[in-house]
């Protein structure tokens, strides 16, 4: 049912016509995220664990592939420091695959190739949308950080290990900035942005917000879901 309700919402948008970087490198003051992994007990996955974990892998590839793209296509800067942090958000919960030893969804695939057949054909079906106009390119951008926050947010609450929760949640902060960025561009660019998996509040609130701090966890959501049952 997610998955219908996901690519529906996709459906809709198809037809309707400071970058900050949280990586595998830690901070300034903090460990990085493989030495503070290693003092957290692995345990055991479960399968909604396990699913979570190839999903985000090859979501987090998806967003870097289609903005580098995108930032071929239109010269956008915004596009190009962006995939940067997304090269290091999928570093990220590599660290997670290797750590369970779980076979790589993204191993030896090309940019825009994806084991996934759902997230293969939105990763076409949102290139052919950011590729009609620039102004499409940067709504594709934002819809992107949406459903990656939402996702997210649905992975975080399936486990209460420690390890995965640690990392999807510097993932979800790294993409809720990234939303932000998007937001700011849109605004110099006078596009009018309607939120597909956040409630348009929340939605507004982080794209006009300083550091992309201007979320309400506790708003009411609109229609989303994972990308994958």
């Amino acid at each position: 049912m997610k998955k219908y309700i996901a690519l529906l919402v996709l459906a809709v948008f198809l037809a309707g016509g400071a970058f900050s970087a949280v990586s595998a490198s830690a901070a300034p003051g903090k460990k990085p995220q493989g030495e503070a992994l290693s003092g957290i007990p692995a345990g055991e996955l479960t399968e909604v664990e396990t699913q979570g974990l190839l999903l985000m892998r090859e979501e987090e590839k998806l967003a870097m592939d289609l903005y580098r793209a995108l930032g071929e296509k239109w010269g956008l800067r915004i596009f190009s420091s962006i995939a940067e942090s997304e090269q290091q958000h999928t570093n990220s919960v590599k660290l997670l695959l290797d750590r369970y030893g779980l076979e790589d969804p993204a191993e030896g695939k090309k940019a825009g190739e994806f084991s996934s057949p759902d997230l293969q054909k939105m990763y076409d079906e949102l290139l052919a949308k950011g590729n009609q106009s620039m102004a499409d390119a940067l709504k594709v951008g934002a819809l992107v950080e949406e459903m990656d926050i939402r996702d997210l947010r649905e992975a975080m609450e399936s486990t209460q290990k420690e390890d995965l929760r640690m990392v999807y949640r510097n993932l979800e902060r790294g993409s809720i900035n990234h939303l932000s960025a998007f937001g700011k561009q849109l605004a110099r660019e006078s596009i009018r942005y309607e939120a597909r998996y956040l409630s348009q509040s929340e939605a507004d609130a982080i794209m006009n917000s300083s550091s992309g701090r201007g979320s309400g966890r506790n708003q009411p959501q609109g229609q989303g879901g994972r990308w994958k049952k």
